[in-house]
């Protein structure tokens, strides 16, 4: 998975650098993952930190298109039986958004997506794989250190709705994370 990311990370730059007119943007930082699923939470625990990407193209005016992705490790222990369980999910979010104008160094911006969700969790020598459909809702703001380069603070949910084992399990959850991005 992480290849992947990097690999996308790595073409997208490799097609959009060669552009002029601000026209794309680049961001990355982290952000504290609080799970919707509630036996999810109570295995790996309330939050998690969940490193973050998002690559976008302004299309017209203040409206643009994005690609990001993001993802949660955890590892906890299934009560009575102590045995180690690790899982981890995965975020793939294609979407568009709306940003401000900017006021003096501040900028804010809304965007929505379209999101593939991943679940893969190991426990007593069982394996689950998961991926399901959903969405991806964040609200943001950015403050302009230079004129290209923005640090970013986000509030968003992103939900997949699936069902294993009879379970009907949410992939995701609320994330309030920070970012470091450039606009070329």
């Amino acid at each position: 998975m992480k290849k992947i990311v990097i690999l996308s990370i790595l073409l997208a730059l490799a097609i959009a650098l060669p552009a002029q007119g601000d026209r794309f943007f680049a961001s990355i930082g982290a952000s504290a993952f609080a799970p919707a699923d509630a036996r999810f939470k109570d295995l790996y625990g309330d939050v998690q930190a969940s490193p973050e990407f998002k690559l976008g193209y302004n299309l017209y005016r203040n409206f643009y298109f994005w690609l990001g992705g993001s993802f949660v490790s955890a590892t906890g222990i299934i009560p009575v039986l102590e045995a180690e369980a690790k899982a981890s999910q995965m975020f793939l979010s294609l979407g568009a958004g709306w940003e401000t104008r900017r006021w003096g160094r501040l900028q804010a911006d809304l965007c929505a997506a379209l999101l593939m969700g991943g679940l893969h969790e190991k426990a007593m020598d069982a394996t689950v794989s998961k991926w399901a459909p959903g969405f991806d809702v964040r609200a943001g703001l950015r403050y302009f250190l230079k004129k290209k380069i923005y640090l970013g603070l986000t509030l968003g949910y992103a939900g997949a709705w699936a069902e294993i084992n009879a379970l009907d399990i949410v992939i995701g959850g609320v994330r309030i994370g920070g970012s470091l991005g450039l606009r070329f």
